[in-house]
């Protein structure tokens, strides 16, 4: 909002060179992952076929394998991000999907797909979401906005930890996504640019998780879409909490809800 701002006061002819390059960024960012997701996808399949072959490999080329596997799915999964962020980016104006959305349906199935992702670290991840508290916007956004959030508690939260996810509505009646964990934490100093593209707290602890740097960015674009706002609060070695608020005209309630 601050660079919208910043740009309108610059002269029209400046203002139409910036938004001319922003465009071609967009291009860029969009047209090359589209092009690397093609090779990455084929490398994939004859990496699969090669990790099922068990009888024909040794055990040392079947970690090589898997560890090609692995790494070219977090490739792939960095393409992803970019395609839905460089999408998001061209339509950065609020989403006009109005469906009225069962959002305990979809965190309901986001929860199961938590637990698998925890897996090994047997995180104690717990669900508590209001039945009848609907949301009006796009659901394919709004489920990739809380699986990133959760996702990325799962990643910095040590095994055995709690991650608390809720659903509800405050006092101003307004719906809020909320998920809490016993992680690691954020020094207060990186809260502000946690939805920065690319932006890692921790380099290399990062790279040892495996983030790609773009989840949150995601996030915050698809909040921005549904004019909603992202809260943070965290305490290193204490946790961190991430809050969702959404506006009373996206709230839905149905007769069955109750506070």
């Amino acid at each position: 909002m601050e660079n919208e701002k910043t740009l309108k006061n610059l002269p029209e002819p400046v203002q139409h060179y910036i938004e001319h390059l922003e465009r071609m960024r967009q291009d860029f960012v969009a047209n090359l992952s589209h092009e690397l997701r093609t090779p990455l996808t084929v490398i994939q399949g004859y990496l699969e076929t090669l990790l099922k072959q068990e009888n024909e490999n040794t055990p040392e080329r079947q970690k090589v394998f898997s560890q090609m596997y692995q790494h070219s799915n977090r490739m792939l999964g960095i393409i992803e991000d970019l395609l839905l962020l460089s999408s998001l980016d061209r339509e950065s104006h609020p989403s006009v999907e109005q469906e009225n959305i069962h959002i305990k349906a979809m965190l309901d199935m986001l929860l199961l797909e938590a637990i698998s992702i925890s897996g090994d670290k047997r995180h104690e991840i717990t669900l508590d979401a209001k039945e009848g508290l609907w949301l009006s916007g796009s659901e394919h956004e709004l489920k990739s906005l809380f699986s990133n959030i959760i996702i990325n508690a799962i990643k910095y939260t040590p095994p055995l930890g709690h991650i608390h996810i809720e659903w509800f509505c405050n006092e101003n009646d307004q719906a809020v996504f909320q998920v809490t964990d016993t992680g690691i934490g954020i020094a207060k100093k990186h809260i502000p640019r946690l939805t920065e593209r690319f932006y890692r707290v921790d380099k290399a602890r990062s790279s040892i998780d495996g983030g790609t740097g773009l989840g949150l960015a995601i996030a915050n674009h698809v909040l921005l879409r549904h004019q909603a706002e992202l809260h943070i609060t965290s305490e290193l070695d204490r946790g961190s909490c991430f809050s969702c608020v959404f506006p009373q005209k996206r709230t839905v309630l149905s007769q069955q809800y109750k506070k």
